[in-house]
């Protein structure tokens, strides 16, 4: 960089504006602009219950809640999610906080050229923690606007991959996503 601009010295941005970018960051994220959405998994035939741990010798749930499983219930008790029977064919789902852009327009410039402005209606624009990229995209479906009343939840799927965003772009990613359905 130093020898593209001779009279120009070296510059560094302070990490206490990254420190700031990320904090702000962060409240958009997890306060009141946020949302809760719903990553909704695959169904898989006959999986290891995500809800219990699975007893190999007997073939069977332990009995016991697996640490981070949708529906906890008492250790030593029938597994309210497989029966008991340590295996699963239920989809799974799995809540994460996102920031989103309905409009177009605030992620595309809008030029001047005869047809280019068009209305979005079926894309949206996430921004989430790069923590839980991994489960978006093992997702099958995405909703949108858990918590939001009177307004449609809407079942995206992701639009391309995901990318870093942010100033030192490694806590945060960027993920267009299309809609193909709600109710």
């Amino acid at each position: 960089m130093a020898n593209r601009f001779s009279n120009i010295s070296d510059f560094e941005i302070p990490t206490s504006i990254i420190d700031c970018h990320e904090w702000m960051a962060d409240e958009l994220i997890d306060g009141p602009t946020g949302q809760r959405c719903r990553l909704i998994y695959p169904i898989t035939l006959n999986a290891v219950c995500p809800n219990c741990i699975f007893d190999p010798r007997a073939k069977k749930s332990s009995g016991i809640y697996k640490t981070g499983g949708p529906v906890p219930f008492t250790n030593h008790t029938t597994c309210p999610w497989c029966g008991g029977a340590g295996r699963s064919s239920r989809a799974t789902e799995a809540d994460i906080r996102l920031r989103i852009y309905w409009r177009e327009s605030d992620w595309k410039k809008i030029t001047t050229t005869p047809n280019s402005i068009k209305t979005p209606e079926t894309t949206c624009m996430i921004i989430g923690y790069m923590t839980d990229l991994p489960k978006l995209e093992k997702a099958a479906f995405i909703r949108l606007n858990e918590d939001v009343s009177g307004m449609r939840k809407w079942l995206c799927e992701r639009l391309g991959e995901a990318t870093p965003w942010g100033l030192a772009q490694k806590r945060y990613f960027v993920q267009f996503l299309e809609r193909t359905g709600g109710g």
